[in-house]
């Protein structure tokens, strides 16, 4: 039945047809929260790797800038008492250089500054050890090479760093 452009509907016809699109909307938007969950979850896994391998990175960074503080330390000390340079080039074996400076023997302070400086590498680097060389090429006899080596554990693997510096 129409009268000019109206058309009149039954009622109850379209409050049965209003009940079931919403019963059928229902379940369609249960599967829309479900596959919006899945995809939220997958990114917040992602996100977790990410962090992860960040954390590790900054590690491998955090240990590579205290070796080079380290270096430093020992360069230093070794310019503050240029006339036993080479003391400082020992085999260092541990126990064998206390960590306390008796202030009447200059030597005695190589052997405790290498003391300290030796149990700071192996308490500051993963897998730490440190060595001195003097004169590593063999041309000049003012010349120090300081090697330092820890463990990765962002890839579980030897690093190794040298500088090589001149006393005089």
């Amino acid at each position: 039945m129409t009268r000019g452009h109206y058309k009149i509907m039954n009622p109850v016809k379209s409050i049965r047809k209003h009940r079931q699109s919403a019963y059928s909307a229902r379940g369609f938007t249960l599967i829309e929260v479900m596959v919006t969950l899945l995809i939220l979850s997958v990114g917040l896994l992602g996100l977790a790797g990410m962090i992860g391998q960040s954390l590790r990175f900054n590690q491998g960074g955090y240990t590579r800038s205290q070796s080079t503080f380290l270096a430093y330390e020992i360069i230093d000390a070794m310019r503050a008492n240029p006339d036993n340079a080479v003391s400082y080039a020992v085999a260092y074996v541990p126990g064998t250089h206390i960590c306390i400076v008796n202030p009447a023997a200059a030597h005695n302070l190589v052997d405790a500054t290498l003391g300290c400086w030796h149990r700071r590498v192996t308490a500051e680097l993963p897998g730490g050890t440190a060595t001195i060389v003097n004169n590593p090429g063999g041309g000049n006899p003012l010349e120090y090479e300081i090697t330092m080596t820890w463990t990765d554990r962002a890839h579980d693997q030897p690093i190794s760093q040298t500088w090589t510096v001149e006393i005089s």
